[in-house]
């Protein structure tokens, strides 16, 4: 009697894991919208820029995308843990108005300025930089990223001077995380 239970249990088991095979491959796949090969396209360019700095770092921003990727030893950084956040990139960037201004090509971060009129400040070209929102609302911002970790105001749209501006807690990551003389890249 154990053993007709038994082979009936497996019988049973076995047909439940054959309908939900059956299921899994009859589902459609996710439709890839245009949007969706576009960023893969956008992804394989910073893995190759990535790639020629695979000992160290290096920022690539997308301006068409407004997205800054940071990468470290040849791989886009995902989940890293720093500072009360976690941190998976690309983040979305604010830029030059009308997206104009924003300087584009290969640069270096020449300057971290943590005095600036900014919430920190990594130069890579003359005036132009990566920074967070002005300094006089820090506190402010501050507070609302730590009772909400996807709250944005820098980011929702263009208005830099030709600089490259993240939320808050971005800058603050990157600013901890970023040596002198790391690689900028500004795409189109």
């Amino acid at each position: 009697m154990k053993k007709k239970i038994l082979l009936l249990s497996l019988i049973y088991i076995l047909i439940l894991c054959g309908v939900a095979f059956i299921k899994t491959w009859e589902a459609p796949a996710p439709s890839a919208t245009p949007q969706f090969y576009a960023r893969q396209l956008l992804e394989s360019k910073v893995f190759k820029i990535a790639g020629k700095y695979s000992n160290g770092e290096a920022i690539v921003v997308s301006k068409k995308d407004h997205l800054l990727y940071y990468c470290r030893r040849g791989f886009i950084v995902r989940g890293d843990r720093w500072g009360g956040f976690v941190y998976d990139f690309p983040v979305p960037v604010s830029l030059g108005v009308n997206n104009n201004w924003t300087p584009e090509g290969e640069f270096k971060v020449y300057l971290k300025n943590p005095q600036s009129r900014y919430t920190l400040f990594l130069g890579f070209l003359g005036l132009y930089g990566i920074h967070g929102a002005e300094t006089h609302l820090a506190s402010r911002l501050n507070t609302r990223e730590n009772l909400d970790p996807d709250y944005t105001y820098v980011t929702l749209k263009d208005r830099t001077r030709g600089c490259v501006a993240v939320e808050n807690r971005v800058i603050r990551y990157l600013y901890a995380k970023v040596d002198l003389n790391t690689p900028v890249l500004i795409m189109p």
